[in-house]
C-alpha cells in the first residue's frame, strides 16, 4: 500500500509514518498526556517503549493544514508467536468530535485484516483495544464494529488516614509473608491466574521482584488453611519522601477457596500493617470480567476508584 491509496477521513492529511516521524510523534503524545490526563498515554508509551514488532503498513499519521501531526495509530505485535495486534491511537482535542476517532479505528481494523490475509492467510486474528471507562467515546466506537469487552482494569486508592476493619474468615490464619515459604506462594499465584492464559511466573522471575528493595514483606500477607497457602497479597512501597504509599502489587486467591472473604481478609490485613507503619496511602490493581467484585471491596474497605479501563477484543476468523 502507498500513501496514494490511503485514505481514512477528510479533515486532515494522512500518510504512513516513517522513522523521521518519531520526534513529531513524541510530541503528540506529550501534548494529549497533558491535555487529556490520560492512563492511557502512559499505556501506550509503556507498550511501544517495549521490544515490540509494528508493522509498517499499520502506523498512520494524520498532519493539519498547518503540517502539524494530529493524529495517529498504530499496531503493534507484543508477541509474533501468536497472531494478536493491538491498536492503538489518540486525536489531539481540536479535531475531535469530527468522526476522525471511529474513522481511524475503521481503518486499523480493515488494514490489519489485509494485513493477515498478506502475511498470514488461512489464520484468526485477534485484534484488541483499551478504552478508559470515564470516557467512553472509543469503547462506542468499538462495540459498534464488532469489539466485546474482554476485561475490566480498576486502579483503586484507599486513604489510610483512617482506621480499617479488620476481616476474618473462620479456619483461615492470615499472617505476614513468611520468606519460607515463597515458592509455595508462587504455585498459588500460577494457579490463580491459570483459566486467565497467564504465562507462568518461573522461580527465577518470581525470585527477582522479591528480593526487590520495594518489596515489604511485613506489610504483605498470606492466607493459611492448615499449613496450605490458599491466598496472597504481595506488596511494595511506592512514593516519595514523606509521604509513603503502599501497592497491593499481586494478589489472589485459590480458586478452590474463593468467595469465602478471604480476600477481604488479606487486604484488611496489608492495609492495617501500612497504616502502622505511617503510609498515608494504599493502593492496588484489580482485573476482572465483569467489575462486580469491586462493590465489596470498595464498601467493606473503603477503596475508590481512580482509574478503570476496558479491554476490547474481536477475533477476525480465517475465512473473514
Amino acid at each position: 500500500m502507498t500513501d496514494m491509496d490511503l485514505y481514512i477521513e477528510p479533515h486532515l492529511r494522512w500518510r504512513l509514518l516513517q522513522s523521521g516521524d518519531a520526534e513529531a510523534l513524541a510530541a503528540l503524545r506529550t501534548q494529549l498526556e497533558a491535555l487529556d490526563n490520560s492512563v492511557l498515554t502512559g499505556l501506550g508509551a509503556e507498550f511501544t517503549g517495549q521490544d515490540t514488532h509494528v508493522p509498517a503498513a499499520l502506523a498512520v499519521g494524520g498532519w493539519d493544514p498547518y503540517d502539524s501531526l494530529s493524529a495517529y495509530g498504530l499496531a503493534y505485535q507484543p508477541d509474533e508467536s501468536v497472531l494478536k495486534l493491538h491498536l492503538l491511537g489518540g486525536v489531539h482535542p481540536v479535531h475531535r468530535h469530527m468522526s476522525v476517532g471511529s474513522s481511524l479505528l475503521r481503518w486499523q481494523v480493515e488494514r490489519s485484516i489485509a494485513w493477515r490475509d498478506e502475511v498470514h492467510p488461512g489464520q484468526d486474528l485477534t485484534l484488541c483495544c483499551h478504552a478508559e471507562t470515564g470516557r467512553p467515546g472509543l469503547e462506542r466506537a468499538a462495540l459498534a464494529i464488532g469489539f466485546t469487552p474482554e476485561r475490566y482494569y480498576y486502579d483503586l486508592h484507599r486513604d489510610l488516614g483512617s482506621p480499617i476493619p479488620e476481616r476474618t474468615v473462620d479456619g483461615v490464619r492470615v499472617v505476614s509473608f513468611p520468606p519460607e515459604r515463597s515458592d509455595d506462594v508462587r504455585r498459588v499465584h500460577n494457579r490463580s491466574f491459570a483459566n486467565l492464559g497467564s504465562a507462568e511466573v518461573s522461580p527465577e522471575q518470581w525470585g527477582a521482584r522479591i528480593e526487590d528493595p520495594a518489596f515489604r514483606p511485613e506489610w504483605s500477607s498470606i492466607a493459611l488453611v492448615g499449613e496450605r497457602v490458599v491466598g496472597y497479597a504481595l506488596c511494595v512501597e511506592e512514593g516519595e519522601a514523606g509521604q509513603r504509599v503502599g501497592w497491593t502489587e499481586r494478589f489472589g486467591v485459590d480458586p478452590d477457596h474463593r468467595r469465602r472473604g478471604i480476600a477481604l481478609a488479606l487486604l484488611s490485613r496489608s492495609l492495617r500493617a501500612m497504616r502502622a507503619d505511617g503510609c498515608v496511602e494504599a493502593g492496588i490493581g484489580i482485573d476482572t470480567p465483569d467489575g462486580l467484585g469491586l462493590a465489596r471491596i470498595g464498601e467493606d474497605l473503603g477503596y475508590t476508584t481512580r482509574d478503570a479501563v476496558a479491554l476490547l477484543t474481536r477475533v477476525v476468523p480465517a475465512d473473514r
